[in-house]
């Protein structure tokens, strides 16, 4: 039997339904963009930043120590099992007299951890110096700098011979804290080697491994292998820093008595009128030991940093960024294509029941069941087909690309590498053929089963039947008939009636929920730096700075752009948590003033915004760290010091906290917790004016009484970056929900009208006017559409409240409040495209030929 004239009525049969082709094309399309698309970007962004790291051999671990790396130090790292590569260098923290810019200038590394040019070349002589490229625009190349503080560095005037891109700090804002200037570094730069001072000890060590080279940074086993080569190197140059502060103690201790005999002998000569020119010498000899002993009663015994990738300044934000789109990644493309599939079976199943004649007149010419599915089959194929093609284009080659160009708005990396995969492909098209072709051969099975003298006559309409709502006089009797017919169709489709609910109610969810994330994000900075943390910035006290310092320190501190300041206790805590296990940093405030400390910082309650007092044995911790700890109050926590020694405290309350894990307690508790006397080592300082915050820090470092100053404008900054990020890819995926939900929308409202063809006929016929018979069943549109967008927001609600459970970073949380802004507008948005169809519809059901309704069927 020749099949040229089925294949030619398959053909044609895309051109009659050709709105119900596009409709199923762009349900798989934006479903297909947004699943590939998303789960791809996640591994793109890792391999992009991998592929970096691994061009520069950035270090897997690097080692500091306060008093410098010496030969035994250099000999302990380079022993250590495992070590592929070990470079030893230098770093001076300097300000840039002309412009009071803060650098760090390092040694031009041997490989490891290299910086990647921008322009121009690399310093060639020890008078050269090639700085990050974002101050390019405030330098240029030949441009000659004079720093401030040489200090180990044999010049101070240096020639700028290019501009480099460093491997190992990635962020653009916060690239961390100096010891000059103030406060704040603005950049970095190298030099050569021996642009150093010879003989000094070196200030910083970098290691790369050999078992590491070729694990994905990114990893478990990575992170847990560098972990415990981290252990063994520290606990080894621990072991080394002891010995060598006793010996260092004995050394100063015998120089002592050697300087006390000398001065007792010359004491003696003098006194027999004897005559020596020893007197010079020797006081200068006790000016060396009472600088030698000023040194190492301000840095203490030897203490080693040992630090993995995760320090460096934007790696660890890059790698949560790329973590973040991956839970979006579980979520949004599920719905998605849940919606599509819902409305591809209904779009699918109408398009059999139309051709439920032509199946009949197939079938009683003799083609056989799968000769009758060709049609359907093809139908759904190409559509869904062309639609995966597009949206996989889409998903693989731009919206990855969007979202790393949203998140490296603040990294420096810049090359994004794109991935193709053929799993995620065939994954995508085998979901997609599911939902359209596996639809229709589910809805065309039914009917291959009747015999074709039944499908030769069209399927009789559904009987009426008295609904619940009949039942009701007192409410049935005060409709119109009008409303009455629209209810009985409500009831009288249900299938219909609860796919326009779903679809509405899924693209309404996906709104709330991509709405809900920004009321979440915005104002956090503003709510932590102005609600929360009060103060502008934190310097850190030198106490073992001389009685000099401090007094100027102390008049700094009063002088006019002072708003107030208040003393602390202030320290790192550390504590393994989260999913990954990852160090988390705490910070721990002790204030010395209870009640003046509500003035930099406000202890509170979030859902009562009652201020939590202090008491003399618990703690009061912030709301993320609890969760990560899941602590309660009065649950025990244990955290661990600078020093490596845990303590264990009680949980007297949570507190409102968005931004970082902070601990605040009293100082009866801090000694009682810490078994140690309470003392102040930093000042929580306010101003009167913002605009004199770098020239109040400049001031600061040079009192000479403070180690390190924090600003919150720095951090402030750093969290807007990250939220505006985030918040730039929530308006990607809001703008895919509102597409979805106008193809939805479409295509149900299209199918209601194309079935109910003969009815619409029928009662123009009756003398309806055009208006009354787009309401006649426009208005079950609208009913359904707002029972869907309630029901879109339980989903929206649901949806939102998981997503900013695990959306965020372990160090932060979102705001779980959500506007009526938020609300509003997710329900105007299906309205508006609901009412915009409405008024295509009304064209079509215009052109509605009222014959229909007499013509024969049979």
């Amino acid at each position: 039997m020749s099949k040229r004239i089925l294949w030619k009525d398959a053909w044609q049969a895309i051109t009659r339904s050709f709105g119900r082709f596009v409709a199923i094309f762009l349900l798989m399309a934006v479903s297909a963009l947004a699943l590939i698309g998303l789960k791809i970007t996640g591994p793109d962004m890792r391999q992009s930043a991998t592929s970096f790291f691994a061009q520069h051999q950035l270090a897997d671990t690097t080692i500091t120590s306060n008093y410098g790396l010496d030969k035994q130090d250099q000999k302990i790292i380079r022993q250590q099992n495992g070590v592929k590569k070990v470079d030893f260098g230098y770093l001076q923290d300097s300000t840039i007299k002309q412009t009071n810019q803060t650098l760090r200038i390092f040694s031009k590394t041997n490989g490891i951890s290299s910086w990647q040019l921008v322009g121009g070349h690399l310093p060639r002589h020890d008078n050269e110096i090639t700085i990050s490229y974002l101050l390019k625009g405030r330098y240029h190349r030949g441009q000659w700098i004079t720093l401030k503080q040489s200090g180990s560095l044999s010049h101070r005037r240096f020639k700028i011979v290019g501009f480099v891109r460093s491997s190992e700090y990635l962020d653009r804002t916060d690239i961390g804290q100096a010891t000059v200037g103030t406060g704040q570094l603005n950049g970095v730069a190298v030099v050569k080697k021996s642009a150093f001072k010879t003989g000094t000890a070196y200030t910083i060590a970098r290691i790369t491994y050999r078992r590491t080279a070729k694990m994905n940074p990114y990893s478990t086993s990575y992170r847990d292998d560098v972990e415990t080569k981290q252990n063994q190197l520290k606990k080894a140059l621990d072991r080394h820093g002891r010995v060598k502060y006793q010996s260092m103690k004995q050394q100063l201790a015998l120089a002592d008595q050697q300087l006390q005999t000398a001065k007792n002998q010359l004491s003696a000569a003098q006194q027999m009128g004897l005559a020596t020119d020893a007197d010079a010498e020797l006081e200068q000899q006790t000016t060396g030991l009472a600088q030698k002993h000023r040194q190492l009663k301000q840095l203490g015994q030897p203490s080693y940093t040992v630090n993995d990738r995760t320090s460096n300044p934007g790696y660890a934000i890059y790698q949560s960024n790329a973590e973040r789109v991956d839970i979006l990644a579980n979520v949004f493309p599920v719905l998605l294509f849940a919606i599509a599939a819902l409305v591809s079976l209904t779009t699918m199943t109408r398009f059999v029941e139309e051709e439920r004649i032509k199946i009949g007149t197939l079938k009683a010419l003799g083609y056989s069941n799968l000769d009758t599915a060709k049609k359907f089959a093809l139908f759904s194929l190409l559509s869904s087909s062309l639609g995966v093609a597009i949206g996989a284009a889409g998903g693989f080659f731009v919206l990855p690309k969007i979202i790393f160009q949203a998140y490296a708005a603040n990294s420096t990396l810049s090359s994004f590498q794109e991935k193709f995969s053929w799993p995620l492909l065939l994954l995508t098209w085998l979901i997609a053929i599911l939902c359209t072709t596996g639809a229709a051969l589910w809805a065309l099975h039914r009917d291959l089963q009747a015999q074709p003298a039944a499908l030769l006559l069209p399927k009789p309409p559904k009987g009426g039947s008295r609904i619940l709502l009949e039942h009701w006089h007192w409410l049935w009797n005060h409709f119109s008939f009008n409303y009455k017919v629209t209810m009985r169709n409500l009831f009288r489709y249900k299938s219909r009636a609860l796919m326009t609910i779903f679809g509405v109610a899924g693209c309404t969810g996906l709104l709330v929920m991509g709405f809900g994330i920004r009321d979440s994000l915005s104002g956090i900075s503003n709510i932590e730096y102005s609600r929360i943390i009060k103060y502008d910035l934190v310097a850190v006290q030198d106490n073992a700075a001389t009685a000099k310092a401090k007094q100027k320190l102390q008049t700094v501190l009063n002088n006019s752009d002072v708003k107030g300041h208040t003393g602390v206790y202030y320290e790192q805590l550390t504590k393994k948590a989260g999913d990954d296990h990852a160090v988390q940093q705490i910070s721990m405030i002790v204030p010395q003033n209870q009640k003046s400390f509500t003035d930099y910082f406000a202890v509170k309650n979030r859902q009562t915004q009652k201020t939590l007092n202090l008491d003399d044995h618990g703690v009061v911790i912030s709301e993320k760290l609890a969760r990560l700890l899941n602590a309660k109050v009065g649950s025990t926590i244990r955290l661990k010091d600078n020093a490596g020694n845990w303590h264990s405290m009680k949980v007297s309350s949570i507190m409102e906290m968005y931004i970082g894990h902070y601990i605040v307690m009293s100082p009866q508790a801090y000694q009682h917790i810490f078994s140690q006397k309470y003392q102040v080592n930093a000042q929580l300082i306010t101003l009167k004016k913002a605009s004199r915050l770098q020239s109040l820090s400049r001031q600061l470092m040079q009192t000479g009484g403070v180690l390190g100053i924090n600003q919150n404008v720095n951090n402030q900054r750093t969290i807007d970056n990250t939220m505006g990020s985030l918040n730039r890819v929530m308006i990607i995926l809001i703008g895919m929900a509102a597409l979805l939900a106008l193809v939805v929308i479409y295509n149900l409202s299209n199918i209601n009208v194309e079935e109910r063809m003969r009815e619409l006929s029928t009662i123009k016929v009756l003398g309806f006017y055009d208006q009354e018979v787009t309401l006649y069943i426009y208005r079950e549109t609208v009913i359904l559409s707002l029972i869907g967008i309630l029901f879109g927001y339980l989903v929206g609600i649901g949806l939102h409240r998981f997503i900013i459970l695990s959306l965020p970073p372990a160090n932060a949380m979102f705001d779980p409040t959500m506007t009526l802004a938020n609300f509003i507008a997710s329900a105007l948005i299906p309205a508006v495209i609901t009412a915009g169809v409405a008024m295509m519809m009304h064209r079509k059901i215009r052109s509605v030929d009222m014959l229909d309704a007499l013509s024969s069927v049979d």
